[in-house]
């Protein structure tokens, strides 16, 4: 069943149709006409009807979904700036894992920068990855996309729980898996060339603790899709 991201709020009975975007991919990409698909709009979900009407696609709202396949911490990703393709990826995988809220940020060893001519067209591409892949998975909300900001204001993003992984504290601080307890946890991951002494030191008097992933050291996007699958995996055994 496939599922698309309405803007407004759904009703039973109700005629909707999908924009140009989505019906160019119902018609002509998943060749859908009288199938039931799945509308979400601010946590909701909803069965529908879809069907093709003309050259556009409309959908005969059914009844609601139920189920919230959500994660039930709410988990905010400050994630340094690294090359396109590969945050591209942390994106993706980090809709797919569940994560609330990504923050994009700069630090002094981020290989790439922050360009103000392409930033908006980025930030739409970004935003249209994390829509794809909260549907492809059946989410029940896109993940939060914040402005890009410096590492020194990541403080206002610390939830209950606060982490940043740092490769130099194997055997010395604790496992993430180890740290967690909260139901709002951030974490912020470095870029390839990792944190300064002083970004760690500035990070943990904002109130974030560091921890270890391991002995090994990962890249960047590795990283990050470890931390919040540890995140995922232990919210969704303590709930159970």
């Amino acid at each position: 069943m496939h599922q698309y991201l309405c803007n407004h709020e759904l009703h039973p009975g109700e005629t909707v149709y999908l924009d140009r975007d989505q019906a160019h991919h119902a018609l002509n990409v998943l060749h859908l006409d009288h199938e039931e698909i799945r509308l979400i709009y601010n946590g909701r979900a909803w069965y529908a009807l879809g069907f093709k009407d003309g050259k556009d696609f409309a959908a005969e709202v059914l009844r609601e979904d139920p189920r919230n396949n959500e994660l039930p911490v709410h988990v905010t990703l400050c994630m340094a700036l690294i090359r396109r393709e590969k945050m591209e990826l942390v994106l993706q995988k980090a809709a797919e894992l569940g994560v609330s809220r990504i923050v994009p940020f700069v630090s002094s060893r981020c290989v790439v920068k922050e360009k103000k001519d392409r930033s908006e067209r980025q930030v739409q591409r970004w935003q249209s990855i994390l829509e794809e892949a909260s549907n492809q998975c059946k989410r029940n909300r896109v993940p939060v996309l914040e402005p890009t900001v410096d590492i020194k204001d990541l403080g206002q993003y610390l939830g209950t729980d606060g982490f940043v992984g740092y490769e130099n504290v194997f055997g010395e601080k604790p496992m993430l898996g180890e740290a967690l307890q909260g139901n709002d946890t951030t974490v912020v991951i470095g870029p390839e060339g990792g944190f300064s002494v002083k970004e760690i030191e500035d990070l943990e008097a904002a109130g974030y603790r560091t921890v270890s992933f391991g002995s090994r050291i990962l890249r960047a996007e590795t990283a990050a899709i470890y931390a919040l699958s540890v995140i995922g995996d232990d919210a969704e055994r303590r709930q159970h």
